[in-house]
């Protein structure tokens, strides 16, 4: 899995996804979007991508436009016009990173920049994959996953939310597992490339791969949430057991096909 450089369109009008996505129009508010932060970081922006949810046509209600920004180098002028494009806007979740952030990233977190992009602007050198990296990713998100929904199951609410009204801290925990199943679906993602598959960009995708009823449910999770998400606020704990135990089996199997 080599370095690639990806090279982007320069025009946010009409744009096709790296894996050769059908081309469909923008939305209005990323396009505005896209165009300001063209004009405010001028020749200091290397690269701007869409991608997340609404870049795949996959969005719910909870979902945020997701950016990924690169710049030629960070400094505190250009973060504070890039807060300036955002100052007004809500549903936005920005990544930045400089080119030289990206050339020195960490194993782990680089599919993002591999799969499921809408490029908007530029062009950047994606952080090369590598097995090793999958399989830390893998790890890592089960970790963190673990963490949470273990912290949870344990004390209930976090202590910074003591003296809170009861159906606020219901709300946050079940908003909470949501995020951990968004996270425990590009664990089963990375899983797919560990195996030597294509990416499924898609839940749908993914979906139609899994045989096993629980990770099925998780994705199910996601797609449904509309209609799931008030029993999860009146007890979130089958949804944060579930997550465990999923992510357990997860990296079961990863372990049982490492040598040694």
């Amino acid at each position: 899995m080599s370095t690639e450089i990806k090279k982007l369109r320069k025009s946010a009008d009409m744009l096709a996804g790296d894996q050769g996505s059908q081309r469909r129009p923008l939305p209005d508010e990323v396009r505005e979007v896209t165009d300001r932060l063209i004009a405010a970081l001028e020749d200091n922006l290397a690269a701007l991508l869409w991608h997340g949810s609404w870049a795949r046509g996959e969005q719910t209600e909870e979902s945020d436009h997701d950016l990924i920004i690169v710049l030629r180098q960070v400094n505190d002028d250009l973060i504070l016009a890039i807060q300036g494009v955002f100052a007004d806007r809500s549903g936005w979740s920005t990544y930045i990173k400089s080119e030289h952030e990206l050339r020195q990233y960490p194993v782990t977190g680089r599919v993002q920049f591999q799969f499921g992009l809408v490029p908007l602007y530029g062009e950047f050198e994606a952080p090369p994959l590598s097995a090793e990296g999958l399989a830390e990713d893998i790890r890592l998100l089960a970790g963190n996953i673990h963490h949470e929904c273990r912290y949870l199951l344990a004390h209930g609410t976090r202590k910074v939310h003591l003296g809170l009204p009861a159906e606020y801290v219901r709300i946050r925990n079940a908003g909470w597992m949501y995020y951990q199943a968004k996270l425990a679906i590009l664990a089963l993602k990375a899983r797919e490339l560990s195996l030597g598959h294509s990416y499924p960009e898609t839940r749908a995708e993914l979906r139609g791969r899994l045989t096993d009823e629980d990770e099925r449910a998780v994705v199910d999770a996601i797609d449904r949430w509309p209609e799931l998400r008030a029993g999860f606020e009146g007890d979130v704990t089958p949804l944060a057991l579930r997550l465990d135990s999923v992510m357990r089996n997860l990296v079961a199997d990863l372990d049982s096909r490492e040598p040694g």
